[in-house]
């Protein structure tokens, strides 16, 4: 099976007379069977399997990584087409841990980061069939809008390590988020969709805490379907943890007041 990672041998495909071209959606959006042309992976290995058309062109969007890709693969080996059919994507692996600071892959929800601009960047969006916010509720077709906010989450917070805290590596940096305006415009998909991230303001001075502002939008088949303006705050650790500590007690210090005021 080749890998493309571009829309050149899927335009290619499309000119030629009976060209077939699916696009393929992991078993979790199992709701996306319902548009025409998507196909989850269950069912397109499940129409080969049974003698089905052997697409000419496979469009990847979300909840299909390389395992998934490999079985796909060894079923079209059976068909003698292992070599045969373009498949586009995925793109990119996923961001590393030291940037998004999630300790399982499963639940990053970004690959291919890259620096396009000075303190802009862009990223693919990358679902895992099972990642932890999917696990409870997927219904329909679209992806819920947590992901959405978790994806952006996780952006900014890529964005600051790979452009300000790969300068101190000797600090572990908690970052936080002070407000954000989130707007839908559209529903996302289960198809391939960018991010893009600009630092429009920041405060940098103090490596102990710096503060920024970024723009981001969530771009899918040419429009975009979200977009934030976010602020967030980006502490050394130690400071930090004395400040949640501090904060914790003072908490819990009220709770037990409250509590025994009540009583008496």
């Amino acid at each position: 099976m080749s890998i493309a990672s571009s829309g050149i041998g899927l335009a290619r495909r499309e000119d030629e007379v009976g060209a077939t071209v699916v696009c393929l959606v992991g078993d979790r959006f199992a709701g996306m069977r319902a548009v025409p042309g998507v196909h989850t992976l269950g069912q397109l290995v499940a129409d080969l399997r049974g003698g089905g058309p052997v697409p000419d062109a496979i469009v990847v969007g979300q909840g299909v990584g390389e395992y998934e890709l490999d079985y796909l693969h060894s079923v079209l080996a059976k068909r003698g087409n292992a070599n045969g059919t373009v498949v586009l994507g995925p793109g990119g692996a996923p961001v590393a841990r030291s940037l998004v600071h999630k300790h399982r892959e499963q639940n990053v929800l970004l690959s291919d980061l890259r620096p396009v601009a000075a303190g802009r960047w862009e990223a693919g969006l990358v679902v895992h069939g099972e990642n932890e916010l999917l696990l409870d509720h997927q219904t329909g077709q679209h992806v819920q809008g947590m992901v959405v906010t978790e994806a952006m989450r996780q952006m900014f917070i890529a964005v600051f390590e790979a452009e300000h805290g790969v300068r101190y590596p000797d600090r572990h940096y908690y970052v936080v988020w002070n407000s954000i305006d989130l707007t839908f415009e559209s529903f996302l998909f289960p198809l391939p969709a960018q991010l893009t991230c600009e630092i429009v303001e920041s405060t940098v001075d103090d490596p102990e805490r710096m503060t920024f502002r970024v723009r981001m939008d969530l771009a899918q088949s040419g429009a975009v379907a979200a977009h934030a303006d976010i602020r967030f705050a980006a502490f050394d650790d130690h400071r930090i943890k004395r400040s949640e500590l501090r904060r914790a007690t003072s908490a819990v210090e009220s709770l037990v007041g409250r509590s025994t005021a009540k009583e008496c």
